[in-house]
């Protein structure tokens, strides 16, 4: 009888679990083969959410990483039948140990199977490997976007399921990547990140002037006719508390980096405070009228900053304070996450903004947009339809062009493995012991970082010098829409 009962149950079960297999495998084809579109300004920011997320998990690596083990705990008499069995079975074979032998930490965890050590999964070298996932993601990507094609806008705009396991993947197999391998990364990240601080130039110049203009805009229309409680004033005072906030980082900076004995330290600090008062006076004369005292005032505020992320930057102990003290670095990790993050979200806000949008640029306002009965339209009318797109999600899209995002995207991480790490030197140490937070702070410090920084804030003063001349001297050469009274 007992036959005759199990017999049907089993084979209930076994069919079950086969349909069980089938709808989970089913599932699982389709999330793969689901496009999934949505609008491309969406897309955009999902992008800026990874790169959040991840920076945010880096962080915690870097600051309380440990090894990564899968089991390695055991209580007998809190365990399960099937807790029990697994233990048991793990001792018996023996695998575990054989598998752990390459690890210098298994010694800690006899019965765990260890995926990585703390010299690998946290520290710097714990943020290397998700900045190195990322960026190989970013430029996975970038590839198969290079061309304006309709392909490309469905890799940038869908396919999240499939990006979602292939980033995980790239993450996972960074954790069997040998420690002196990620030097190498990092160093390609110290001076390739200058690339997304140039960038960051760029957006840092124009949100000064735009800044500006919307202020004045904002004027034009009130009805306030007096100075102060106008949107005039309030240019007038920001400027002056972006002006005295660096007057008093210049004091600063001669006071802890400029002692006696550290002209070069000198030199910078006097050559920002030079630069930047001049391009100040500049913008208020008539050889640069569109210029204004809010840009530059900005523009100052950030070369201050870059001369103090440098200075801090340096090796020579006597003439760098920060050096022997890790806490200071708080203070340019936390500047450096705030601009990273204003750039990246500027740039993912103008992806789709205008034609003259630097990253993401549509096609649709320049090529012909066909209908579902395969009609042409003209440019004027192909933007209403790829509007209309973008608010459906649906299947057909325009050819649009987005690997400059994606590029971008992998300047972005490379400067992260720079920022969250204090463009740290620590070496791969080959006996397999992690450096304290002590240990690893005298390797925060080292010339190419400080050179990196540097140049970057002679290219800020240079861009931005060129805006303000660059009308004056081509003149004659070229129409700016600037109007010039000299006389």
């Amino acid at each position: 009888m007992g036959a005759l009962i199990s017999a049907p149950i089993s084979m209930a079960m076994t069919c079950c679990g086969s349909l069980v297999g089938s709808c989970c495998a089913s599932l699982t084809c389709k999330a793969c083969s689901c496009a999934c579109l949505v609008p491309g300004r969406i897309a955009s920011f999902v992008y800026l959410a990874t790169l959040a997320t991840f920076v945010f998990f880096a962080l915690i690596t870097r600051y309380d990483g440990g090894d990564i083990v899968f089991g390695g705990g055991y209580n007998a008499s809190e365990a399960s039948l099937m807790d029990q069995a697994q233990h048991w079975a793990k001792q018996g074979t023996g695998w575990n140990h054989e598998w752990n032998s390459r690890f210098w930490c298994a010694a800690r965890h006899p019965d765990g199977w260890v995926v990585c050590c703390e010299d690998v999964c946290g520290g710097v070298y714990g943020v290397y490997r998700f900045s190195f996932a990322l960026c190989l993601f970013f430029a996975f990507l970038a590839l198969l976007t290079s061309g304006t094609t309709k392909f490309g806008a469905k890799v940038h705009r869908g396919f999240w399921f499939p990006k979602a396991f292939l980033l995980l993947g790239l993450f996972i197999s960074t954790l069997f990547i040998d420690n002196h391998a990620m030097e190498g990364y990092r160093e390609t990240s110290r001076y390739l990140s200058w690339c997304f601080l140039l960038l960051q130039i760029l957006l840092l110049i124009d949100f000064g002037y735009n800044w500006n203009e919307k202020w004045l805009a904002y004027d034009e229309a009130s009805d306030n006719d007096q100075f102060w409680g106008s949107w005039k004033s309030g240019i007038v005072m920001a400027a002056a508390g972006l002006n005295l906030g660096s007057l008093g980082m210049w004091i600063f900076l001669y006071n802890a980096f400029a002692p006696d004995g550290c002209p070069a330290q000198n030199a910078v600090i006097t050559l920002t405070l030079i630069f930047t008062i001049g391009l100040t006076i500049i913008s208020v004369t008539k050889i640069a009228p569109h210029g204004t005292l809010l840009t530059s005032a900005v523009v100052t505020a950030y070369c201050t900053f870059l001369a103090y992320s440098a200075l801090a930057s340096h090796p020579d102990g006597e003439c760098n304070p920060m050096k022997t003290d890790p806490g200071n670095s708080w203070s340019d990790l936390w500047v450096g996450l705030l601009l990273g993050i204003v750039s990246i979200t500027s740039i993912a806000n103008a992806a789709l903004g205008s034609k003259s949008a630097l990253i993401g640029r549509e096609s649709g306002s320049e090529m012909t947009a066909k209908l579902e009965d395969g009609t042409q339209m003209d440019s004027g009318t192909s933007s209403t339809v790829n509007e209309t797109a973008q608010e459906t999600a649906s299947e057909e899209v325009g050819s649009e062009s987005w690997w400059y995002y994606h590029l971008m995207m992998v300047a972005c991480s490379m400067y992260m493995a720079m920022l969250l790490t204090d463009w740290s030197e620590q070496p791969a140490f080959d006996h397999g012991v992690p450096a304290t937070q002590e240990t690893a702070a005298q390797y925060n410090t080292s010339l190419g970082s400080f050179w990196v920084k540097i140049v970057s804030q002679w290219m800020c003063l240079l861009l931005y010098a060129w805006t303000l001349l660059a009308p004056y001297c081509l003149r004659d050469y070229r129409d700016f829409g600037i109007e010039f009274d000299l006389d």
